[in-house]
């Protein structure tokens, strides 16, 4: 680290011990903290799920579009767009270079101040993706401080949000503004969840906090993201305690051709109890080709099915729909069918209205199959038509999430909630 980004390293770290030790002093008894936390937002327009970072040097909040299938973090920082004192250009023969980077290509620029932050002569040349728009370009590998954050429990009856402290986390430092295009207003970037790379924030924490392991969980009624595995304090109603005992949980499959992406293993579809009829080949990946099988996807705003799936997914529904006396209504694009409100009757958590079917297990989804659509309160079914071909069968969508479930790929296995364990 270059001497003014250590001396504004140093400045920072003193206010930063002053409010570890006030926390500490305000809190008696409490456990040493097992994951690291941040706050979440959703764009309105896009639909786009946000991680908020503090980082740098001054402290500066910077929201990266979650990204599953995301290898690195990526910034845009061209010509000025990403200002910090703290920042280091990684060099090219450098070990992290050889992770983000194969083969290993230097930066060759005649830039040489060390703040360029487009350009550093040696510096590590990595390819930055946008994977809205699956835009690729240039850039370069840098390092920077993050200030990092845990939830303690105590007493048995609440818990304290505090700091930790500031670690180094590697981003990828795109320098072309395509980057951005698609991607929510604000957005700086995108924060890369990918499975497998060591240069994904899930693998960049655990490595930074050894008592970490490599997973990551989701709030999305909380918007908020745990880095680090359980247990995961939560209160809600009655309700406090540590949610991942409440998780059941599916085997993560690898897909050679997507080593990245979190796929999981359905077997079949059912609606309120009636299966849907679905070619078994398409449920299962191709290990030559990649092509099939089920995977989940925060960047879709609703689960994509492939067409043959999708008309049958439709008629199942429809037919349950007509048999409980709903009434059809004109369909809002991209939806397939569309309800009047006044007619559906109240749900119930058993059974689920949607539930994939799993080897060992099944989760059930309650209120997330249909979606609302405009002012008058029409109600859809909130699943997509994704083509004859594509290349995963089953893309499971932000709407169906639900509210909390954990990617643990220290273990290669999803966790979910019943509707039963809360909220919807």
């Amino acid at each position: 680290m270059g001497s003014s980004s250590f001396a504004s390293y140093v400045i920072q770290l003193p206010l930063l011990l002053f409010f570890l030790v006030s926390f500490s002093n305000a809190a008696n008894d409490l456990p040493s903290f097992s994951n690291i936390i941040f706050n979440l937002d959703r764009d309105p327009l896009t639909l786009q799920y946000r991680i908020n970072i503090n980082q740098g040097t001054p402290l500066a909040t910077v929201k990266l579009v979650l990204d599953f299938s995301g290898k690195l973090s990526g910034l845009y920082c061209n010509k000025g767009a990403y200002t910090s004192s703290s920042y280091q250009p990684i060099k090219c023969l450098s070990p992290q270079c050889s992770l983000a980077s194969k083969p290993v290509t230097c930066v060759s620029c005649n830039g040489t101040n060390p703040k360029n932050t487009w350009c550093h002569k040696n510096g590590c040349s990595i390819s930055t993706r946008n994977p809205v728009t699956r835009f690729s370009g240039k850039g370069e590998l840098i390092s920077d401080v993050v200030y990092t954050e845990s939830i303690y429990a105590f007493r048995n009856e609440g818990y304290i949000r505090g700091p930790i402290d500031l670690r180094p986390i590697s981003f990828g430092c795109a320098t072309n503004s395509n980057f951005l295009k698609g991607l929510g207003e604000g957005a700086k970037g995108v924060a890369g969840l990918g499975r497998s790379s060591r240069l994904s924030l899930v693998s960049q924490f655990s490595a930074a906090f050894p008592q970490f392991c490599r997973a990551f969980a989701l709030d999305l009624s909380g918007l908020l993201i745990y880095f680090g595995g359980g247990p995961y304090i939560y209160s809600y109603g009655t309700f406090f305690g540590d949610l991942s005992k409440l998780f059941h949980y599916t085997p993560l499959l690898a897909n050679p051709k997507s080593i990245e992406e979190y796929f999981i293993d359905v077997k079949s579809v059912k609606i309120h109890g009636k299966t849907v009829p679905i070619d078994k080949k398409l449920l299962s990946i191709n290990k030559t080709t990649g092509v099939g099988g089920t995977k989940i996807d925060i960047l879709k705003p609703y689960t994509v099915l492939e067409t043959s799936i999708y008309k049958a997914f439709i008629k199942v529904h429809t037919k349950w729909a007509k048999g409980m006396n709903v009434s059809r209504v004109t369909t809002v694009a991209p939806f397939g069918a569309c309800y009047k409100p006044s007619t559906i009757p109240p749900w119930t958590s058993k059974p689920g209205s949607v539930a994939f079917i799993f080897p060992k297990s099944e989760w059930r989804i309650v209120w997330r199959d249909l979606v609302s659509v405009n002012n008058d309160g029409v109600r859809c079914l909130g699943f997509v038509d994704g083509g004859l071909k594509p290349k995963t069968s089953i893309v499971i969508g932000a709407h169906q999430l639900g509210w909390f479930m954990e990617f643990d790929t220290s273990k290669s296995r999803w966790g979910f909630l019943q509707p039963e364990s809360g909220q919807q």
